[in-house]
């Protein structure tokens, strides 16, 4: 596909030699003005900017300060273009952050050579990019397992504290959304909540398990955890304050706590957050020397405690909660929680860098293999027989996470992987992270088999949702490639079953598919039910609880615009969806499937207003808001599409289908 270029001057003759000479190799986009550039920019991305410096109304510098303060824009590289060759322009071109510099009137062969170096430096920027921003990921995921692993180490020290740090933080994070907390900070609670009890890795266990009164040398070290823990997550970066959690959650609001004794509102709030919440997960759990209290002698305490042990605000809120039931919602019974964290106590040494890292070789929550032991041992089976690799993703997961908290979603997670033990046999199943699994079935490469042993999952998972109430609308989808058509090495493989398990998620209703097999089209008939479901979700926007996700990001900002223009419009709007399908009703190969969404995308985009918006539905599918259009008018737009659409394709294989709604 052809680089796109923006080419921004007031001068004509600049811009028509310009778009002439960029033509034959690259998409040439000309336009005269900033104002105009920002409006082409708002709906768009071009691969590179060549912006003229000297303009009226908006100059060049102008231009590029308002893209550089723009977190998508500013990624754009820039070449000025100017008369102007003085010394001082030059610096200042590189100051405010251009890649280049071409001096006009410009020499065409000069000017092709500084494009094509320019856009291939940015390829290399993007690359560099995604890859570290690919190892940051690995490190965040190697980080939050290594947390994970901690606490249920600290917690399997304490035979009557199984899952306490989980539910602490679990608690923690529904009390800060309470609170109104950002996303970022309560995130954060919830891993400085997860380590709050580390430094009970220095108390011994025949401390922490005493069933007798301590004595003042024993109550001495179980209070010294709090320094200690403190000490260990000092140079812990990964999330701001992370120690603060663990040596001031025993402070006590009327100064009478440890280990400084602060008093109030001198007590940081995070550690006031799982002070409480991680007393009333004592209180609420089977201790060595008593039975677990009820919910109405757990409030009875906390009204005690108020303004003395607890932040006094912060207890009304939680109260309200446990009053309503929203705790009782998250927990689960300690057994469930108690997933052994080690293999037989083995654990293997990854090296990173200069930095020794132990992981182990089984996931901590799940106990399936860990990542890296499943991708290492399935890596060695491709080179000794092949077989076939499923890539599972649990659909819907990131609702039940919002609507029962972070612990049910564990549960769920650990769910779904004994049924994957369960129908598992001489096979290979890890968790690569999330809601995502591998399963591998070595020497197997027929078809017939595969979808045996799929249909075999499918029905166990099916069974244990009849079970499990939170799984009742999470259904699994499966990614499938083949060693041999559909490669050999094991990254080529897994991102075949990844473009396999997108287009699965995408095709509603089918809950697996092979790669060769994923260029499924929606029939028209689906495509009505689609547009329906999409104005149900609109119309009961405040009510509405169905499993409504759609994996693009752009869609979401389109259907949060549809909801505001509900319920401020008064003129008559149309929502079209536009969708392909086979003409012949066969199946589609994937690049036949891709061109023709393209060809669909730039016949929509030509033919739109300014005011128009849209946004890709699904990998077959086009979402267009007509705003203020009578429905007579819709007939104009929508044949000026088709007709565009049928010149830039030039094929018949697939066709397009449109259906209309209107709301307002």
């Amino acid at each position: 596909m052809k680089k796109i270029i923006l080419i921004v001057d007031d001068d004509r003759l600049t811009l028509s030699t310009a778009q002439k000479l960029l033509d034959g190799e690259f998409k040439a986009v000309a336009v005269n003005s900033g104002k105009q550039a920002f409006k082409y920019l708002e709906r768009h991305t071009p691969d590179l900017i060549l912006l003229d410096i000297n303009m009226p109304e908006i100059g060049g510098f102008e231009v590029m300060a308002a893209l550089q303060k723009d977190a998508h824009w500013k990624k754009i590289p820039v070449i000025f273009l100017t008369a102007d060759r003085s010394a001082e322009t030059e610096i200042e071109c590189f100051r405010v952050g251009a890649c280049d510099y071409i001096s006009k009137p410009f020499e065409p062969n000069i000017m092709l050579s500084r494009i094509r170096s320019t856009i291939e430096l940015d390829g290399y920027r993007k690359d560099l990019q995604r890859r570290l921003d690919e190892k940051t990921k690995e490190m965040e995921r190697i980080t939050i397992q290594a947390i994970m692993t901690v606490a249920n180490t600290v917690d399997a020290k304490d035979d009557y504290t199984k899952g306490h740090s989980m539910r602490v933080a679990a608690y923690s994070e529904l009390l800060a959304q309470r609170l109104g907390w950002s996303e970022e900070e309560i995130q954060n609670i919830y891993y400085v909540a997860m380590l709050h009890d580390v430094g009970k890795i220095g108390v011994p266990d025949a401390v922490l398990n005493k069933p007798f009164k301590l004595t003042d040398v024993e109550f001495r070290l179980i209070k010294g955890h709090t320094l200690v823990g403190a000490e260990i997550l000092n140079d812990f970066k990964m999330f701001p304050n992370v120690n603060v959690g663990a040596k001031y959650h025993h402070e006590r609001y009327d100064g009478k706590g440890y280990p400084e004794g602060l008093k109030g509102e001198s007590i940081p709030l995070v550690a006031r957050v799982i002070g409480l919440v991680d007393s009333y997960d004592a209180m609420t759990s089977n201790r060595v020397y008593r039975r677990r209290l009820n919910d109405d002698v757990v409030m009875q305490e906390l009204e005690k405690g108020k303004g003395s042990q607890w932040d006094p605000e912060l207890v009304d809120i939680f109260v309200d909660l446990i009053k309503e039931g929203a705790l009782e919602k998250m927990w689960m019974p300690e057994e469930d929680l108690a997933t052994p964290i080690f293999d037989s106590g083995k654990i293997v040494g990854i090296t990173m860098g200069s930095e020794n890292i132990l992981e182990s070789p089984v996931d901590y929550l799940t106990g399936l293999l860990s990542r890296q032991k499943g991708e290492h041992d399935i890596s060695l089976n491709l080179c000794a027989e092949g077989g076939t690799l499923m890539l599972i993703d649990l659909d819907h997961f990131r609702q039940i996470n919002d609507v029962h908290g972070h612990l049910m979603g564990d549960y769920a997670l650990k769910t779904v992987a004994d049924v994957l033990k369960e129908v598992c046999e001489n096979e290979i199943v890890c968790r690569t992270g999330g809601d995502e699994f591998l399963y591998y079935l070595p020497g197997v490469t027929e078809e017939e088999l595969v979808k045996k042993k799929v249909e075999m999952l499918l029905e166990a998972y099916h069974k244990k949702q009849q079970e499990v109430e939170i799984l009742r609308d999470a259904e699994l989808s499966i990614g499938i490639s083949i060693s041999g058509p559909d490669g050999r090495e094991f990254d080529e493989l897994y991102r075949r079953a990844d473009k396999a398990l997108y287009l699965v998620k995408q095709n509603r209703g089918r809950h697996y598919d092979f790669f060769q097999k994923a260029g499924i089209l929606r029939t028209p008939e689906q495509s009505q039910n689609d547009l329906d479901k999409i104005m149900d979700a609109i119309r009961n926007q405040e009510t509405y609880q169905g499993a409504f996700q759609v994996d693009y990001d752009e869609f979401n900002h389109v259907y949060d615009f549809v909801k505001h223009m509900s319920a401020r419009s008064k003129k008559e709007t149309q929502l079209l969806l536009f969708t392909l399908f086979s003409s012949n009703g066969s199946e589609v190969k994937l690049e036949r499937m891709e061109t023709a969404m393209q060809c669909m995308e730039q016949a929509i985009c030509k033919s739109l207003r300014g005011v128009d918006v849209g946004a890709r539905y699904s990998s077959s599918q086009f979402l267009v808001v007509l705003l203020g259009t009578e429905r007579e008018n819709v007939r104009v737009v929508t044949d000026r599409i088709v007709q565009n659409y049928f010149k830039l394709y030039g094929e018949k294989d697939i066709t397009l289908t449109y259906d209309i709604a209107k709301f307002g």
